[in-house]
């Protein structure tokens, strides 16, 4: 479901690289949350780092929400596409925008009951995915060649790192945690779940479609689960793939559509967010547009030079800066 990139050889070793780094990341972000469990780093910032640069940290935190929300609904959009050509990829963008809409309305709680009916159907096609295509595995093609060293595997890592790290929505879904005392551990061990699920998928995408199917496929499991074929009796199984794919977006869109509506609503000082959810909606419309004039884009806009540009900071640099400066800040 993941498209893990370029590296030919070593993508599964990237895999186990990116879930060490982003654990240590998932560390830095609860031990900050846990020095404030009441409020929200777009509250704590200014509190850290003083008004105007802590609104500053707010806003750049916003405008995360918004793109990760954005490339999740025209991602969904895309894979739709492949198989409804005809049909206008604005229309599969404003119903998902729609139901997101709907769900933020309800509130976070709801958003998270969802969360416990999808999360398990995800887990089970991903599994079913991989059983179902051991007759297809060729193992050899997992072969490690670090004859160029461990740079290029570590680069790889660090270009899969942002989609760990959208673990920072923590930051600002902390305080609405009933029970924080096992936050720690709850994080920590959904980013090692996450890391293997991760190189469970890497490793099957390569041992089935051949080690250059992360550079040259467009959603690789997709057409994982297209060879799975037992015996002429079970195939063409993808309506799977296509409930554990809608199932993610869906997750992601709508818990980062809450996310940035609320964020805008506390980095504005309102009472009510229920004005600015269909304004939130409308931004995250037309950047899914604009910021991805194709396919292509969508995927390029992965690069370090770009999303990844954006998001290591964000997701790690901040959280480590204001945690150091406010363990400076209580020494003192």
């Amino acid at each position: 479901m993941i498209s893990f990139g370029g590296a030919k050889y070593y993508v599964w070793l990237s895999a186990v690289l990116t879930t060490i780094l982003g654990l240590a990341g998932g560390y830095l972000m609860i031990t900050l949350g846990l020095r404030y469990p009441s409020q929200t780093i777009i509250q704590y910032s200014q509190y850290i780092l003083g008004k105007w640069l802590g609104r500053f940290v707010g806003l750049t935190y916003i405008i995360l929400f918004l793109l990760i929300a954005s490339f999740a609904t025209r991602d969904y959009a895309e894979l739709y596409l492949l198989l409804l050509p005809e049909t206008p990829k604005t229309a599969f963008i404003a119903v998902s925008l729609l139901i997101a809409a709907y769900a933020s309305v309800q509130g976070l709680e709801v958003i998270a009951r969802a969360a416990e009916v999808l999360v398990p159907i995800i887990f089970f096609s991903i599994i079913i995915g991989i059983l179902l295509n051991t007759p297809n595995m060729d193992l050899l093609q997992l072969e490690l060649a670090l004859d160029d060293g461990w740079r290029p595997a570590m680069m790889d890592a660090i270009i899969q790192l942002p989609f760990i790290g959208i673990a920072v929505s923590w930051l600002f879904l902390f305080p609405s945690l009933n029970i924080k005392t096992d936050a720690r551990k709850t994080l920590l061990l959904s980013i090692a779940i996450l890391g293997l699920v991760i190189f469970l998928v890497s490793i099957t995408i390569v041992s089935v479609l051949g080690a250059d199917a992360p550079v040259v496929s467009n959603y690789q499991f997709f057409w994982v689960f297209r060879q799975i074929n037992i015996a002429n009796f079970i195939q063409r199984i993808e309506p799977l793939f296509l409930i554990s794919w809608s199932s993610t977006s869906f997750l992601v869109v709508t818990l980062f559509y809450y996310a940035a509506s609320a964020s805008i609503k506390q980095w504005l000082g309102l009472k009510n967010q229920l004005p600015l959810i269909l304004p939130t909606g409308a931004i995250i419309f037309v950047l899914s547009i604009i910021l991805f004039p194709s396919y292509m884009e969508l995927r390029q806009f992965f690069r370090l030079d770009r999303f990844g540009l954006i998001a290591l900071p964000i997701e790690f640099g901040i959280p480590l800066l204001l945690l150091v400066v406010d363990y400076v800040r209580a020494k003192n």
